[in-house]
């Protein structure tokens, strides 16, 4: 039975770096949620000025923003401000929802100090990077509502596993889905599977955070149209906006989550557990020294 309110959704976006482009992504947030038929949603491309009457009306926000349109450039990032920044912590520490998306991770350098904290992790220049991983298996790290009923593992393609996040102490945060950082596609040999720190680990995609009486959730999966249209991010996206939203989840998970794609299995599910095999037992032989 519907429910007699839409969750009211603010996605907040207009500008993201050159490898996100937010004019495209920001209209399928917005397609997946409402066709759920539990969201009615808006979307403002100006957020700089933005205050606790500006967010008042909704239940969720939703954040699609990256405020430096180069990342090799040394400059600083185009902030909301103090006043819109302490909105967004006071929206979710007030007992609303938040759903920081995957270019969002890479920004707040220089914002507010609780803002890093509302997100729980993010993607900083010195300790974090892309792996080259494009097709990965998804791991169900924990038991949650979002999750509840997932696969222990499914395929995942077209898309970005971050390494290395930052992660703020002192956040309580949930880890729902990981990924494996693949050292086979960097093309090392096996005596060089621990050339860059996290290589051969399991890093997380996908976390929620409990800020004050709020929720929110990190999305690091859906690098761009393509990688927004596979079961798994369709699946977290919404379930995650309903649970940050409400802290319940009656959303369905598609159908098709852990179908491979068309011609898309081979890197998923054929080589990576071979890899992961034969890395586990480079492991478990302890790890030749690469300098001998």
């Amino acid at each position: 039975m519907p429910d007699a309110q839409p969750i009211r959704v603010l996605i907040i976006t207009g500008m993201t770096d050159v490898h996100h482009d937010w004019r495209s992504t920001t209209p399928v947030l917005k397609e997946q949620l409402e066709s759920t038929g539990r969201f009615e949603v808006r979307v403002t491309e100006e957020f700089r000025g933005g205050s606790a009457q500006t967010l008042r009306p909704y239940d969720l926000v939703v954040l699609n923003y990256y405020g430096r349109r180069d990342p090799w450039r040394d400059v600083a990032e185009e902030r909301f401000g103090d006043e819109a920044e302490q909105a967004l912590v006071d929206f979710v520490s007030g007992g609303k929802g938040l759903i920081a998306y995957h270019p969002t991770l890479a920004g707040g350098v220089g914002w507010l100090p609780e803002y890093e904290r509302l997100l729980g992790g993010v993607m900083r220049e010195e300790t974090s990077r892309r792996a080259p991983n494009n097709d990965f298996l998804l791991r169900t790290a924990d038991e949650h509502p979002i999750t509840a009923g997932w696969p222990a593992q499914f395929p995942h393609y077209n898309d970005d596993l971050y390494v290395g996040l930052k992660w703020p102490e002192g956040v309580k945060k949930r880890i729902l889905l990981t990924g494996w950082d693949n050292p086979l596609r960097y093309t090392q040999v096996p005596s060089q599977w621990r050339a860059l720190p996290g290589m051969g680990e399991e890093h997380p995609v996908a976390w929620t955070v409990e800020h004050g009486l709020g929720r929110a959730v990190s999305i690091g999966i859906g690098h761009d149209v393509r990688a927004m249209s596979h079961p798994a991010f369709r699946a977290l996206f919404a379930r995650s906006a309903q649970w940050a939203a409400t802290g319940e989840v009656t959303i369905p998970t598609p159908a098709d989550l852990g179908e491979p794609v068309e011609g898309g299995d081979w890197w998923p599910t054929t080589l990576e557990p071979m890899v992961r095999q034969m890395f586990d037992e480079w492991v478990a032989a302890g790890e030749p020294d690469t300098q001998k």
